[in-house]
């Protein structure tokens, strides 16, 4: 019934029969509402597609906000942040400042979802 999502132009909310569309996803909070129940996940980079037929994301990285376990993000945040001073490659650092990034976008998409309740 409706999407609000983080595209490159800024969060936007997309309706039932708006215009086609194509945005790069960026990080952040993905929203979704269908038939009076609200979902919300983190999304960590992607795209949107809008068309006639709905609307499609394919995101590098999403989580359901319900399905996020704060231990385990701080921990995994703990990890990179290890990694990333001890990196032995460009791909260490890579691949370890990714993980740093989704375990902080875990967090915060966490947080503000607390606080909603």
């Amino acid at each position: 019934d409706e999407v609000t999502l983080p595209t490159i132009e800024g969060q936007i909310t997309i309706l039932p029969h708006h215009i086609p569309l194509y945005s790069k996803l960026v990080e952040g909070e993905l929203e979704y509402k269908k038939q009076g129940k609200t979902t919300v996940m983190a999304v960590l980079g992607g795209i949107v597609e809008v068309g006639v037929s709905g609307v499609r994301v394919l995101s590098d990285y999403a989580i359901r906000a319900d399905s996020i376990q704060t231990a385990h993000a701080l921990e995994a945040k703990k990890r990179a942040e290890e990694a990333i001073k001890n990196k032995q490659s460009d791909a260490d650092f890579a691949i370890a400042d990714r993980e740093l990034q989704k375990s902080i976008l875990e967090l915060k998409v966490a947080e503000k979802i607390k606080r909603r309740v």
